[in-house]
């Protein structure tokens, strides 16, 4: 039995790289006008620089009619692809925004484009340019269905990290003895609610955290940097996992602060439908130990892969998978479960949640330094 329970446990955490999300194909130009690719990051100051000229040489239809400048946010995936091909084709080897490329020029900093890009715009035409980035050769610069994958978020990625990542002890605990104070007094309808009430709030505050840690990345421009951070903290986490599997409570051990664990009680024990959300919101933060790990690393992959308006989706369908097991365990106890038999359950397979969590952790983490997403 506990053979098949860690081969399953294998295959969720490594369903990881299936079913691509398609990308768009990339920019394709003619010799009917003079293309000006723009890449910058949000948040940047030198770009800051640079944008008022690009939008003023964009919209002088009368001193630059052939012209159409392309924008590029490089925390897009599918522009963060066109922006690793430019700098391929012309060997940057310090890659920065801002960066311009027109025809087979281009220029990097905002000094730079400032004080050459309109004098190499002087008397031009679309004839006397040689488009290498996106006019000639165009399957040079399409994305191969390989590098979609090792680009592109998937769904089975999203879904699966979600899933495992919500099978915690420490979110179970907290609203089996909800449930149970709740059932002592026989009102189930009130049960039902009040549990509902804790775990859309435990959803909508890992939502808001989740959103806000990545717009502050994408801001301060430091998406690398907590890319490869955060796929390190997940193998740490991951391993201190593994190690519970075998040696629980020995050591160093990811769960909620036992400090914190009296605030929580407190709230418990009220088992109303305020002081449930105000639960929700608690848990969420204290059991950062147990399950922060994979969430910040799938916030390291949206924030590297796209713009936070696109990882909206990402991140609701992540935290909709989170609190499914909570679901669960909730409507396992409506439908006549006693709290105390599910709370034995949760404390006999503790161990290999932790293997779960664990092997996904590390995983992950092992995938993001490798370069495969």
């Amino acid at each position: 039995m506990r053979a098949i329970k860690c081969l399953l446990i294998l295959l969720l955490a490594l369903i990881l790289i299936a079913s691509p999300i398609n990308a768009q194909e990339s920019l394709q130009c003619s010799n009917e006008h003079i293309d000006i690719h723009y890449f910058y990051s949000n948040g940047c100051a030198h770009c800051a620089n640079v944008e008022p000229l690009i939008e003023k040489i964009a919209a002088d239809n009368e001193k630059y009619p052939d012209v159409i400048a392309h924008y590029h946010e490089i925390h897009n995936g599918d522009d963060y692809f066109l922006f690793e091909t430019a700098c391929s084709k012309f060997s940057i080897t310090t890659k920065g925004v801002p960066l311009v490329v027109i025809g087979d020029t281009h220029y990097q900093g905002d000094t730079e484009i400032i004080g050459n890009l309109e004098d190499r715009l002087k008397n031009a035409k679309p004839e006397d340019y040689n488009c290498i980035l996106s006019c000639s050769n165009i399957e040079d610069i399409t994305i191969t269905d390989d590098k979609k994958e090792k680009l592109e978020l998937t769904w089975p990625l999203i879904i699966t990290s979600g899933l495992i990542d919500g099978i915690n002890p420490c979110a179970f605990a907290v609203l089996i003895f909800l449930a149970a104070t709740l059932m002592m007094v026989g009102n189930r309808k009130k049960m039902i609610m009040t549990g509902t009430a804790y775990i859309v709030a435990v959803y909508v505050t890992y939502f808001i955290a989740g959103f806000g840690l990545l717009s502050i990345v994408q801001y301060a421009g430091i998406t690398k940097i907590i890319f490869y951070l955060a796929a390190t903290i997940a193998i740490i986490f991951g391993l201190i996992n593994i190690k519970d599997f075998f040696w629980y409570g020995k050591g160093i051990t990811l769960q909620i602060p036992a400090d914190k664990k009296g605030i929580i009680s407190e709230y418990a024990k009220k088992a109303t439908i305020p002081s449930a959300i105000v639960l929700g919101f608690l848990v969420s933060l204290f059991e950062l130990p147990c399950t922060g790990g994979v969430y910040f690393a799938i916030i390291g992959l949206l924030s590297s892969k796209m713009t936070q308006i696109a990882a909206i989706p990402y991140l609701l369908v992540y935290n909709l998978a989170f609190i499914a097991p909570l679901i669960v365990i909730l409507a396992v106890i409506y439908k006549g479960v006693d709290p105390k038999t599910v709370d034995s359950w949760r404390l006999k397979e503790r161990k290999w949640m932790r293997l779960a969590m664990g092997i996904l952790m590390v995983g992950l983490g092992l995938l993001m330094l490798s370069g495969f997403i």
